[in-house]
């Protein structure tokens, strides 16, 4: 097995490598003055007959980040590559997994299915925002869960806590996370204009227990998959903030913190901010390298 890292997201390349015990591929790559993408390999060679994993970068830039992806994926296996494992860790586009308006693009599905009509065996990524949109890949399709690098760093925190699903959609792995760490869980209801995409409503799906749990409590930690603009986790700290004095945590498995979004979740009242390196970013105390490396293993 041989480990090939988008030149954009060496550090998480170089420590699955590390843990997979992997020699890595090394890959050319640079932008033409026309800003079209070059890629070489300087070993075409040692491709031959081997399993290849790509670990791709898909933000900021991922338009960028999936044409390298499609180059280096197709070109493996024009190399002879026996099998192309492709992982994002974040996966792009995702988020538009169906038609919420008639004639709507579903881009989630057509990236995938370009990933793996290049060639790739595999596409693998980290708490995907919906797993069911991508069963029609079956097996070519694997989504890992964050939840044990999660529960792993929440049984650190030496004061009483618990979880707080931002939505009812969102409650039933807060539920699963909540009974591995044996603490409680809760979640609210929000409303959202499908043309706007504003949110229009943030409620506590049950107050008496909301405010029962603010009694037993020191912190409360929102945990969600994505943060783009924090317009979700504000609203919900808002709320929160109304019954509760303690601390408010913010953990998100990816955060792409779009501009203005520290300030909108600080000032609603979040005293911290975790993330996972699926992204790079500020945040990330909670590493999922060793995750990865473990599912990466069984396929290889």
């Amino acid at each position: 097995m041989l480990i090939c890292y988008d030149p954009y997201y060496e550090e998480i390349g170089f420590e699955i490598a590390k843990k997979l015990n992997a020699k890595i591929l090394p890959m050319s790559h640079k932008i033409f003055p026309d800003g079209e993408t070059y890629i070489r390999f300087p070993n075409p060679d040692v491709i031959e007959g081997e399993t290849i994993v790509f670990i791709g970068n898909a933000y900021p830039n991922q338009n960028n980040g999936i044409i390298r992806a499609l180059f280096t994926v197709s070109t493996l296996k024009d190399l002879g590559a026996k099998k192309v494992i492709i992982v994002f860790p974040y996966l792009p586009y995702s988020r538009q997994d169906k038609r919420f308006l008639p004639g709507e693009c579903i881009s989630a599905k057509i990236l995938v299915d370009l990933l793996i009509k290049a060639g790739a065996d595999i596409v693998m990524t980290i708490d995907v925002h919906n797993e069911k949109a991508f069963e029609e890949f079956g097996a070519k399709f694997v989504n890992i869960s964050s939840m044990n690098a999660w529960a792993k760093y929440f049984k650190k925190i030496n004061k009483s806590y618990f979880l707080v699903a931002p939505d009812k959609g969102r409650m039933k792995v807060v539920g699963k996370l909540a009974e591995i760490l044996s603490v409680n869980a809760t979640s609210f209801i929000k409303e959202r204009d499908l043309t706007t995409g504003k949110i229009l409503k943030h409620a506590p799906s049950n107050e008496e227990e909301l405010m029962k749990l603010a009694k037993e409590n020191e912190i409360a930690i929102i945990w969600d998959d994505i943060l783009a603009t924090g317009g979700t986790v504000a609203n919900v700290a808002k709320q929160l903030r109304k019954i509760f004095n303690g601390e408010i945590w913010a953990a998100f498995t990816h955060v792409l913190m779009l501009p203005g979004a520290i300030q909108r979740i600080t000032m609603a009242g979040v005293s911290k901010i975790i993330a996972t390196n699926t992204i790079r970013n500020t945040f990330a105390e909670v590493d999922i390298s060793q995750l990865l490396a473990n599912e990466i293993q069984k396929y290889a």
